[in-house]
């Protein structure tokens, strides 16, 4: 990168934070629900999503993974076998 290059990709990227609130819509004041507590699960280096919690039984066998979908206490969530405790309580979840 030469400095013309540095130059430019600074100055634009300054003028991204300065102006970056000038477009920001105002937020109203409405009467939002507050959460009362936070629990996020990050599996990193852990089991793909499709084994845990994105199960695809109609899927080919190559795809789906060996485990077996199970219900769970949210309507039309079903969960892998491996995590009945999580099912119990799903309906508590939000997946994102």
């Amino acid at each position: 990168m030469d400095r013309r290059q540095l130059l430019t990709a600074s100055t634009l990227g300054l003028a991204g934070l300065a102006g970056g609130g000038l477009s920001a819509a105002p937020t109203s004041s409405g009467s939002g629900g507050q959460a009362r507590s936070t629990i996020m699960i990050w599996l990193n280096g852990g089991p793909s999503h499709v084994d845990l919690w994105d199960m695809k039984p109609d899927a080919p066998a190559e795809i789906r993974g060996p485990f077996q979908p199970i219900p769970t206490s949210a309507p039309g969530i079903r969960l892998c076998q491996h995590l009945p405790h999580t099912a119990r309580q799903a309906h508590h979840l939000a997946l994102v």
